[in-house]
């Protein structure tokens, strides 16, 4: 488990693309910092996020179906 201090503006998918190199594990990042920041969507900047030991892989890559 690691920490990120936010900036301004951002959002939890693009904290995810930053820290795991994944924006669709946002879920996961935002389910372990639930109590500090539930209902937050853009940060305001200098808030602390847990970032949990997850990552990236294939499986979030969606084709289309007619590929």
């Amino acid at each position: 488990m690691t920490y990120h201090t936010t900036v301004l503006g951002e959002t939890w998918d693009s904290i995810a693309y930053k820290t795991v190199g994944d924006g669709f594990l946002c879920d996961q990042i935002c389910a372990a910092n639930s109590r500090e920041h539930e209902g937050v969507v853009m940060f305001e900047g200098g808030e602390k996020v847990i970032i949990p030991d997850i990552a990236a892989t294939q499986s979030t890559i969606i084709k289309a179906p007619w590929s």
